[in-house]
């Protein structure tokens, strides 16, 4: 068979699996593709600009909205709203959320498929990566449903992994345009920046293997402006709101407002630990016990954590001291980024699971990509932690669902 129709063939069936996926999880649920969606902040507030307005124009007492100086606000980074503003023309704030948030999935794991091309991993091997940290992690409670919350995760994970894809192919402005947009789904995304800029360094190094590493970087300046503008609109936005630029308006939540040490403090790191790394709990009858407000351990429900740090192992003790290097930041960015986690004060609320472990995902599965493109006999060894991983968040995604 032609090497590129092979590799197009497991494209489609990539994009077709997961559709299926999702339907899947839709008729187990009740999350139809039709249904409306009760908290669509996001696109209330692309309605609300539509309409020449920065604030919701009133409050809606189910959503948790910023309050300042009297109006009422979308509380979370703006980007997806930036996505819904032209649906609104047509929709109003009865956007198709739901369509919009399965297209992002399939975006998810046609790029997931495509990094993993790109790293030179076999197409087969590239879609079961695809599919082991798409639907065996905890991206899978918040793939098919549109609520506020899980729509910026969700987003966040598409942009950022083809981020990544398109900094592996030396396409600097639109890896970090793209990057740029996660950043307004999830702020933290910025922790791995650096991470890109090593990505992108080495594909100008490649091209350009006599130049200088400054003159590599100074003639590369433009790459920057995409992601300038970005994020110049997010200051801009949070001005014209809450006359600070870097303020979303999470901190104008009244739970914050009224909480003695803030939204972010060292206080609540204990207690916030011991969610991030609670263990299973079982009942006198030996079931396992799905607590849609107890978080679970995040390595137990997104598996390819796991993976990533015994491929970093592996790849010291291969001596690959390139991959164990990048695959070291990668780990540590993730810990800065969950020590910063811990520091919040909630952990997610409803949910099954631990969803904010979600943000590392694509970064670690770069990381896994790439030691098994270098020692392929290894991905054979994944199998396990993927069926585990399915297994246990299909079970505990329709469980908390259905509120069984």
């Amino acid at each position: 068979m032609n090497y590129s129709k092979e590799r197009a063939e497991y494209e489609i069936l990539t994009i077709l699996c997961t559709l299926v996926f999702l339907m899947f999880l839709s008729f187990m649920t009740g999350m139809g593709l039709t249904d409306g969606n009760a908290y669509c902040t996001y696109a209330l507030q692309a309605d609300s600009w539509r309409q020449g307005r920065l604030n919701l124009g009133q409050d809606y007492v189910w959503l948790e909205l910023a309050i300042y100086e009297g109006k009422y606000f979308c509380s979370f980074p703006p980007f997806p709203s930036y996505v819904l503003f032209p649906l609104t023309f047509i929709f109003g704030h009865e956007t198709p959320d739901t369509v919009v948030l399965w297209m992002v999935d399939m975006l998810s794991a046609l790029y997931l498929y495509k990094t993993g091309l790109r790293l030179k991993l076999p197409a087969r091997i590239a879609m079961c990566q695809a599919f082991f940290v798409l639907f065996g992690s905890n991206l899978v409670f918040v793939m098919f449903d549109p609520a506020v919350w899980f729509f910026a995760q969700a987003m966040c994970f598409a942009l950022s992994v083809t981020s990544i894809y398109y900094a592996l192919c030396g396409k600097g402005g639109i890896s970090l345009f793209l990057w740029a947009c996660s950043v307004g789904c999830r702020p933290m995304q910025v922790l791995f920046l650096p991470v890109l800029l090593i990505l992108l360094y080495h594909s100008v190094k490649e091209k350009e293997p006599d130049e200088t590493w400054y003159i590599r970087i100074v003639r590369k300046w433009y790459w920057a402006l995409p992601a300038t503008a970005v994020a110049i609109s997010y200051m801009v936005l949070n001005y014209l709101r809450f006359g600070n630029i870097l303020e979303f308006g999470h901190n104008y939540l009244p739970e914050f407002v009224r909480a003695e040490h803030g939204q972010f403090h060292l206080h609540y790191v204990k207690d916030n630990l011991r969610s991030l790394l609670k263990m299973p709990v079982f009942a006198e009858d030996g079931k396992w016990v799905f607590d849609s407000f107890g978080n679970l351990n995040m390595f137990i429900v997104s598996p390819i954590l796991i993976v990533a740090i015994l491929v970093f192992v592996y790849s010291i003790c291969k001596k690959s001291f390139h991959l164990a290097g990048l695959n070291g930041l990668i780990i540590l960015l993730s810990v800065i980024y969950m020590f910063v986690v811990v520091m919040h004060k909630t952990m997610g609320a409803w949910h099954f699971g631990n969803r904010y472990a979600n943000d590392i995902l694509p970064w670690c599965y770069l990381g896994v990509c790439m030691v098994i493109s270098k020692y392929p006999r290894i991905a054979k060894y994944q199998m396990p932690f993927a069926i585990w991983g399915m297994c246990l968040n299909v079970i505990g995604t329709v469980v908390v669902y259905n509120w069984l």
